[in-house]
């Protein structure tokens, strides 16, 4: 009982630390695209960050198919084998087949795609696959710090590819007309994300050099392809959700000013990124190191709860501050972006309650169900769109994404209630506040204050109480719930 108990004590602790760590990195990575905002206001119009926006979401599409859903698959398969110069083997491998296939198909299809979206020069296209292709390949070989517990590994990697991101994008942009702008924003990342790339495949290897010899399992491939090839379709579903927006306000929306407003919003989300995307990576090491070694549901339910609160707080005051946020950072040529930026936030915040959903099918195998889910909220969201966007906008179009978060969230979390079983009042909770985020944003600077403290003061007393109660009657341990997963 002791060692178990040891063991969930070292487990947690390593999970602040990694959570910590990817957090930081992220915050890096966050920082630098919220430090591209001042330089998106000056060298480029709204159409113009809206074709931009354009060409990132084809880069993300890209990135989605490359990777494979390898990043989970492999963390997985290094703690089912120790034959991890293998793993790293068929990391290296995998991908480069659909690398092939997107490049054939920007090449083939590209002319058209950049007239169906206004894209100006289709050679843009290239540089999205650039981007997407290294994207792609990073999280497949980042994967590797992520398996081993090697966090620190992790931000330093990231923490140089930002701030050379960002270095290169101030020397481009000094030496470019208006058209060369966008094409300055896709070097900047692309180029440092390659060189992060090949740094990485090389340092693991050396780091695997002692597993070199060691014999795979016979089916290594197929069984990580069968693990990862299910989250394919969960991953391009989810590029659907964040793409659909941008694509129909570029087709549907004749005010290409719209797309440009949304894209400056979504821009300045990403600062919640670190929290979110930090916690996600840490989560998974953590909820299969917990299968593995004995872990109870309440555990890892009270740890999301908490994580929860934590992003629902931040969502809040980013969507409460966002006029003054668009006023610092864009302008007045960009405030409209302040009515979208609270529903974007709030679509974040119920992101993040999705990842936590994930974590029953995850646990048992059944991936299946999260392309099934995500697959349906890309339906969903598409419909969605097509009906809120000739009303609203971009206003319209970020409800869209949030109202189809919220249902996938939800869904999964009765789709795993036997494995991971979450009280519907904790979940109501959860999706209410970043919702009455969206209409409080209008009220006045002082009351919104006042809004921002007392939520604030509420967060705090409720992370103090399922600190000092467990997890009191938010997470419900169900008997044999540790046998299922």
């Amino acid at each position: 009982m002791d060692k178990v108990m040891a063991g969930s004590g070292q487990g947690q602790r390593d999970l602040a630390r990694e959570t910590l760590l990817y957090a930081l990195a992220m915050v890096v990575s966050g920082l630098v695209q919220f430090a591209f905002l001042p330089f998106m206001s000056s060298f480029l119009t709204p159409e113009q960050a809206g074709e931009l926006g354009v060409i990132r979401i084809i880069s993300e599409i890209i990135a989605g198919i490359v990777v494979l859903g390898l990043p989970a698959s492999i963390i997985r398969a290094w703690h089912q084998t120790d034959a991890h110069r293998a793993v790293l083997k068929r990391s290296i491998l995998l991908p480069l087949f659909p690398v092939a296939v997107a490049s054939a198909v920007v090449l083939i299809a590209g002319g058209k795609v950049s007239e169906l979206l206004h894209i100006t020069n289709s050679s843009l296209l290239l540089h999205a696959l650039a981007l997407g292709g290294s994207v792609a390949l990073l999280q497949v070989a980042l994967s590797m710090p992520r398996a081993k517990g090697m966090a620190g590994t992790y931000f330093t990697i990231q923490f140089i590819r930002g701030i050379l991101s960002l270095g290169l994008l101030f020397l481009l942009l000094r030496s470019v007309n208006a058209e060369g702008a966008i094409k300055a924003f896709l070097e900047a990342r692309w180029i440092p994300t390659s060189l992060a790339v090949i740094f990485s495949f090389f340092f693991f290897w050396r780091v695997t050099r002692s597993s070199s010899s060691v014999q795979p399992p016979k089916q290594l491939t197929g069984t990580m392809l069968a693990f990862s090839l299910p989250l394919v379709p969960a991953s391009l579903a989810l590029l659907v959700l964040s793409s659909a927006d941008m694509f129909m306000l570029r087709t549907i929306s004749t005010d290409m000013a719209q797309s440009g407003w949304y894209e400056w919003a979504g821009r300045a989300v990403l600062i919640l990124a670190p929290l979110t995307l930090g916690f996600s990576m840490a989560w998974h090491r953590y909820i299969f190191r917990k299968k593995k070694e004995g872990g109870k549901m309440d555990e890892l339910g009270r740890t999301g709860l908490l994580f929860m609160i934590t992003v629902n707080w931040a969502a809040m005051v980013l969507a409460l501050l966002s006029n003054e946020i668009v006023s610092v950072f864009g302008g007045a040529q960009w405030l409209p972006a302040a009515k979208v930026l609270p529903w974007i936030a709030g679509s974040a915040a119920m992101y993040a309650l999705f990842t936590i959903s994930q974590t029953a099918p995850l646990l048992t195998g059944q991936t299946k169900y999260i392309g099934w889910m995500t697959a349906f909220g890309a339906v969903v969201n598409i419909g969605f769109n097509l009906r809120l966007i000739p009303i609203a906008g971009a206003v319209g179009a970020a409800f869209a994404t949030l109202a189809t978060n919220m249902f996938m969230a939800l869904s999964l979390f009765w789709l795993g209630r036997k494995v991971f079983p979450v009280s519907f009042f904790a979940v109501v909770i959860m999706v209410i506040i970043p919702v009455f985020a969206g209409p409080l944003s209008g009220m006045a600077p002082g009351h919104r204050i006042i809004a921002i403290l007392a939520g604030t003061a509420v967060t705090v007393a409720i992370m103090q109480v399922l600190r000092s109660l467990g997890t009191g009657d938010a997470l419900k341990p169900s008997s044999g719930g540790e046998n299922d997963a």
